[in-house]
């Protein structure tokens, strides 16, 4: 192959790449499935968001479920936990107490 074969062909690749022609490229109206045209109907991508948002039965978005679901689930403390937080709420003994403590 020569060198002027080469970069011909080259060329020729990328102008298909990059040709808006619907002879050299397929469209992409021709790659879309029979549904997929009937669901365009004419409506923006928000708009059709919007309206299935509206049809849906949950109202809640999804960080509003994952809030709910965190909120009213169970949580079950490790011993980690539990001991952490015994700690916290144990009042260090002044050294009167201690002594009282020890005396008595």
């Amino acid at each position: 192959m020569s060198d002027k074969g080469f970069f011909a062909s080259v060329c020729g690749f990328f102008k298909s790449l990059f040709s808006s022609s619907p002879s050299s490229a397929p469209t992409s109206s021709a790659k879309q499935s029979p549904a997929a045209k009937t669901a365009n109907d004419g409506l923006t991508g928000v708009e059709r968001y919007i309206r299935n948002q509206a049809n849906s039965g949950s109202k809640l978005t999804g960080v509003e479920k994952y809030i709910r679901n965190k909120t009213t689930s169970v949580k079950v403390l490790t011993g980690v936990e539990q001991y952490i937080r015994n700690k916290a709420q144990a009042k260090p003994m002044t050294g009167v107490e201690r002594y009282i403590q020890n005396k008595g």
